[in-house]
């Protein structure tokens, strides 16, 4: 009997502590690091297939590149407009997913504050993608054809090896 009462307080503190463990590590959202970080995630893998190089990736490869001094001056201001913004909406995203959390963990939810937090987070992701794909075009503005070419040469190559 008092094994058997033992082992259940056992099991009981177990399953709390294994709770506890998952609510620290769990992320909400579970892309925050990215967000927080100005990671692309994917934001602009249309401008990216479509000849659009990103700045981040045109810096990279700068020297086989061969961008002017210019060209990189003007790609590092996009670059870090582009991160700081991501940076800034990243952190409201995060917010108002928490928010969202918060209210069904406290049982304080309604269909309004569903809709109302779920729309505003698909506004944030949206201007978010915006910003990222803004930087696309803006990169390859300043570039030429042959800059263009060796960039998708160059990130093809690397998709491949990646393969």
């Amino acid at each position: 009997m008092i094994i058997s009462t033992l082992s259940r307080i056992f099991f009981v503190f177990f399953l709390i502590m294994m709770l506890t463990i998952a609510c620290v590590f769990a992320q909400i959202p579970p892309d925050k690091d990215g967000l927080l970080n100005a990671e692309g995630m994917g934001q602009a893998k249309y401008a990216e297939m479509n000849g659009y190089p990103g700045p981040k990736h045109v810096l990279d490869l700068a020297d086989k590149l061969k961008l002017t001094d210019d060209q990189k001056k003007s790609i590092q201001s996009f670059y870090d407009e582009m991160s700081t913004r991501s940076k800034e909406i990243g952190k409201q995203v995060i917010r108002v997913e928490q928010e969202l959390n918060d209210a069904f963990v406290q049982g304080f939810i309604s269909e309004k504050s569903i809709r109302t937090d779920s729309e505003e987070i698909d506004r944030l992701r949206g201007k978010l993608r915006a910003v990222h794909l803004v930087a696309h075009l803006k990169t390859k503005a300043i570039m030429n054809e042959s800059q263009i070419a060796m960039y998708k040469k160059l990130r093809s190559a690397g998709a491949e090896q990646k393969h």
